[in-house]
C-alpha cells in the first residue's frame, strides 16, 4: 500500500510526486500542511529539497522517510530543517501517528504566534 493511498484512506488529502521538481511546482501552487519526502530522489536529494523548502516556507513540517539509517544522514536531515525522520520499512500506522503529531505541533505553534502577534 502506498503512503499516499493510506493517508488518503485515513482522512488526509495526500498528493504524491516522484521527483523534487514536480514537488516544487505543487508547493508553489498549493498550500500543504505537511511534506513527507524520501532522501534518495533523482536529480535533487532530500537534503537539498528540505533546504529549498525552508527558503520558501520555514514552518511547514517535513518528515523524511528513507532507507538511510546512519546517524550522519539523520543529523544532516535535521540540520537541513526537517522535523522528523523515519527509517524504511515504515509502519504506516506509525506514519499516521507522526503525521497527526506534526499537525498538532503546527497548530500549537500557530496559536502561540497568533497570541504573540495580538500582544505586540
Amino acid at each position: 500500500k502506498s503512503m499516499c493511498s493510506y493517508l488518503n484512506h485515513n482522512g488526509y488529502e495526500a498528493t504524491g510526486c516522484l521527483e523534487a521538481e514536480s514537488a516544487y511546482d505543487k508547493i508553489f501552487n498549493t498550500v500543504f500542511d505537511l511534506i513527507i519526502s524520501d532522501v534518495m530522489m533523482p536529480k535533487i536529494d532530500g537534503f537539498e529539497f528540505a533546504q529549498a523548502v525552508r527558503t520558501i516556507n520555514r514552518d511547514i513540517p517535513i518528515i523524511f522517510v528513507t532507507a538511510r539509517d546512519d546517524f550522519a544522514s539523520k543529523q544532516r536531515g535535521f540540520n537541513s530543517g526537517i522535523d522528523d525522520y523515519m527509517v524504511k520499512p515504515i509502519d504506516l500506522e506509525e506514519l499516521l501517528l507522526r503525521t497527526a503529531e506534526e499537525g498538532k505541533n503546527r497548530r500549537t505553534a500557530q496559536h502561540h504566534n497568533r497570541h504573540a502577534d495580538n500582544e505586540c
